[in-house]
């Protein structure tokens, strides 16, 4: 099964081969990190690794990034001379992981899933663990692993309805796959039951909750907040609007709501920042188009003064998440389109009751929960955003109450980090 696997990865990857030409050549962000993706690390970081063999973790992007850092600083704690190397797939996860996973000893991009091109890179790594983050399954990455007797956990696992339903079509190959992990920690019991259906091993698969929940809390002192309005030329205690992580096709419905809501409250501002670094000068294009007087981050920062703008595009990379501290409106993107949602647990740490849409198939069981709490506000459409929005601007005591009951959210979900450093001290141990 295997030898079909791989012919068809190479076929597609021949019949692509124009386009990824030509993406690599006109986009800057295909061509950060391909090196690493086809197995070529540089020498300055695998001098970092010498001595202990290194525990790999596997992180995809920022959300994931960002849900390792307690698991990261638990090894440490546990472990204080262990390596660790933390390998993401996108740009914005790279320079997250960076610039925030401090215990981290090297930063990489994770292999393309070629035979030769993965057992390169393990090889040159010799991790003595392998932890991967919400079921990322590559077939030739973890025979691999196999091959060299390096056992490997899947953590936060989930599987989705989409995935489930293409995973249980190719049981047959994908049983053989999942056979090559040590052992699977996933977040609900629905996602224990489908990765056994789909063919794990049920003696090595637990239900231990999602990592996210146990992300550390963030704790700003009150200059720290004066600061964050002052940065962005905001008056302290301004109704701020921040729509965060937003796809394309979000951007109209949001400055639409925006819009209606600026009738009535002159000094509200709205702070809008893409999900994605490419899409920047199109957003900035989008706020043209409305006619709303705006300024980027980037511009803030060189000095330019902002006090006159309606709109703050944020064009910078690692600054969302503080910034919930002082919304007022939190919208969290990817959730009104077919994308799947985003992190909603980033504001809600900040006590923030939080909008989305009705697409969050990524963080279900989150969103489920934070619904139920009453702090969790699903909207459908322009006029349901409208709504929840006047709510939350025209009074500040339930407005605060909702934060506090969708941070109880947060509160009463911790405890994975335990569950799963059993399962890797139980693995690692065996050595």
């Amino acid at each position: 099964m295997y030898l079909i696997y791989n012919i068809l990865l190479f076929i597609i990857s021949f019949l692509l081969s124009p386009f990824i030409l030509f993406s690599v050549l006109s986009e800057r962000k295909y061509r950060k990190g391909l090196s690493q993706k086809l197995g070529f690390l540089p020498q300055h970081l695998l001098l970092n690794l010498s001595g202990d063999r290194p525990v790999w973790i596997h992180a995809v992007s920022v959300g994931e990034v960002m849900a390792t850092i307690p698991l990261l600083q638990e090894i440490k704690k546990r472990y204080p001379s262990q390596k660790i190397v933390l390998s993401t797939v996108t740009v914005t996860g790279n320079y997250t992981a960076t610039i925030k996973a401090r215990e981290v000893d090297v930063v990489i991009y994770f292999p393309f899933d070629y035979p030769f091109i993965v057992k390169r890179v393990i090889k040159k790594i010799n991790p003595r663990l392998f932890i991967t983050l919400e079921t990322e399954i590559w077939p030739n990455f973890l025979r691999e692993l196999k091959n060299n007797n390096i056992p490997s956990v899947v953590i936060s696992g989930r599987i989705s309805n989409h995935s489930y339903h293409k995973y249980r079509w190719s049981r047959f190959f994908f049983s053989k796959v999942l056979n090559n992990i040590d052992a699977f920690c996933m977040q609900t019991e629905v996602d224990t039951k489908r990765i056994i259906d789909i063919g794990a091993k049920a003696d090595r698969v637990i239900t231990v909750g999602n990592l996210k929940f146990n992300q550390c809390v963030p704790t700003l002192s009150p200059d720290e907040v004066a600061n964050l309005y002052s940065i962005l030329n905001l008056n302290e205690g301004q109704r701020v609007f921040i729509a965060g992580s937003t796809h394309k096709g979000e951007e109209d419905i949001v400055l639409e709501v925006f819009k209606s809501l600026k009738k009535s409250y002159e000094d509200l501002v709205l702070v809008l920042a893409p999900r994605h670094p490419e899409r920047f000068d199109e957003v900035a294009n989008i706020l043209s188009r409305h006619r709303l007087p705006s300024i980027k981050k980037t511009e803030i920062n060189m000095g330019k003064r902002g006090n006159h703008h309606d709109v703050i595009l944020l064009d910078t990379i690692g600054e969302l998440s503080k910034l919930y501290s002082i919304g007022t409106i939190i919208f969290v993107g990817g959730s009104l389109v077919s994308t799947g949602g985003h992190n909603v647990l980033e504001p809600v740490a900040y006590k923030k009751a939080v909008i989305f849409g009705p697409h969050m198939e990524n963080f279900s069981e989150i969103s489920r929960s934070l619904r139920a709490s009453g702090g969790g506000l699903q909207v459908h459409n322009r006029e349901e955003f409208l709504s929840q929005a006047k709510m939350l601007l025209q009074n500040d005591t339930v407005r605060d109450k909702l934060g506090e009951q969708a941070f109880k959210v947060i509160a009463h979900n911790q405890g994975a980090i335990k569950k799963v450093m059993e399962v890797i001290e139980r693995i690692r141990l065996r050595d």
